[in-house]
């Protein structure tokens, strides 16, 4: 992983290319991230942008604001451009990876 900088909430929001996909529920097991096929009640699934996005981590209690170390337990797709970049980092399985 890169060294860890603190990036400002304009910083990260000048990097999401607004895909929608952390917005959809997961699982942690046993130290693996599996996302599922159930988008948050909050998510716009036209637009792809959270409904209720200023006040996210009050109204949706489990909604994580995006950190370092957040990114660095692998929750968002390896293709995000949060992610892409960073050598071996831990991608979560897919809906689409499930057997």
């Amino acid at each position: 992983m890169s060294e860890a900088t603190e990036k400002s909430p304009r910083d990260w929001e000048s990097v999401c290319c607004r895909c929608g996909r952390c917005c959809y529920e997961k699982i942690d097991f046993e130290g693996r991230i599996y996302y599922t096929e159930i988008p948050c009640q909050f998510l716009d699934r036209r637009t792809n942008l959270c409904r209720v996005y200023a006040d996210r981590d009050v109204k949706r209690p489990g909604c994580v604001r995006l950190t370092d170390d957040h990114i660095a337990k692998g929750f968002l797709p390896a293709d995000c451009p949060y992610v892409s970049d960073i050598a071996g980092y831990p991608a979560p399985v897919m809906p689409e990876d499930h057997d």
